[in-house]
């Protein structure tokens, strides 16, 4: 078959009935839309509840670990770290700064160094709370947190969190809002009596609304009873607005 033979046999391929080239009809079109979106509407919910699983995931494995290393310090030195005057534990971030170099008493007693290796590690001096060097006077890291336990200048820019929170140990969500309470007279349960006055209060991240408590069926009130355990964690993912919705270590 010749070259020009070939030319003709195609061009009759593309023809249809009436020597109309075949295409797509606006209504065929339009059908491929509609699949588009059907599968799109299947397929972002999907991704959205998976994103969420991977984060509340994450977070507990963070909750898990910061745990044992409050175990591991109570083993070593007999007693929990003190973050705050009373004794208490209230929020991870309490009175840090975004300067890495500048004390992050939750991060450095755990460490044994500051958040920026450069970070002077001082002489321990009197005071209350005991600064990190008192408490961790071995300097033993019972913890490696990394970045992903930390808000780093690419979270910022990226818009995950705040230019105010750098620095700061976040969540599986880049909430910096989390609270952690331990047996402070070491009973074997953590209930009011860890934590005079209220349990505190956590923030979603991104959110204005005012802070979130756990209900009193997961963390009671009274001075019995409580939760098994010598240290808890809890912070609100994304959407959180109640009680129910916090991520608990013990649960």
């Amino acid at each position: 078959m010749s070259h020009r033979s070939s030319l003709r046999l195609i061009a009759a391929r593309r023809r249809t009935h009436g020597g109309r080239c075949a295409a797509f009809t606006i209504m065929e079109l339009m059908g491929v839309i509609v699949v588009i979106l059907i599968l799109a509407s299947i397929l972002i919910p999907t991704l959205s509840y998976a994103r969420t699983a991977a984060a509340k995931a994450r977070t507990r494995v963070q909750f898990s670990e910061w745990a044992a290393a409050f175990e591991s310090f109570r083993q070593e030195y007999g007693s929990y770290p003190q973050l705050y005057p009373n004794g208490t534990q209230h929020l991870v971030n309490q009175s840090a700064t975004t300067t890495a170099t500048a004390e992050h008493l939750f991060y450095d007693t755990l460490t044994g160094h500051r958040r920026d290796p450069t970070g002077t590690w001082n002489a321990p001096t009197t005071r209350t709370p005991p600064m990190p060097q008192a408490q961790n006077s071995r300097r033993i890291q019972f913890v490696a947190f990394s970045d992903d336990d930390m808000v780093t200048q690419g979270d910022v820019t990226n818009g995950y969190n705040t230019a105010a929170q750098l620095n700061f140990i976040r969540d599986g969500f880049h909430n910096t809002s989390i609270a952690v309470i331990t047996d402070t007279n070491l009973d074997g349960v953590i209930n009011r009596t860890d934590c005079p006055g209220s349990y505190p209060g956590v923030t979603p991240p991104g959110a204005t609304t005012p802070s979130i408590t756990p209900l009193t069926t997961d963390l009671p009130t009274t001075n019995t009873g409580g939760i098994h355990q010598g240290v808890i964690f809890y912070s609100a993912p994304t959407g959180a607005t109640v009680g129910n919705d916090l991520i608990m270590s013990w649960k």
